[in-house]
């Protein structure tokens, strides 16, 4: 049976949400070394992540249309 890839993505998603779950419950007083993790952080992260990889397309696009 052949699985589309959505369906993976959906998968791993779940299992990491799971995870992470399952890790703040078991070491509750030992994350503070994790205290960096803040929404205006991810949000930092996405942006940037998105910004290379939008350069990164327009890169390969420039040099493929040549």
């Amino acid at each position: 049976m052949k699985h589309c890839r959505i369906c993976i993505y959906i998968r791993f998603f779940i299992a990491f949400i799971l995870l992470i779950i399952i890790t703040a419950l078991m070491f509750k007083d030992q994350l503070s070394y994790l205290s960096f993790v803040t929404p205006w952080n991810a949000v930092k992260v996405i942006f940037l992540l998105g910004i290379a990889i939008f350069i990164g397309k327009l890169l390969e696009y420039k040099r493929t249309k040549d």
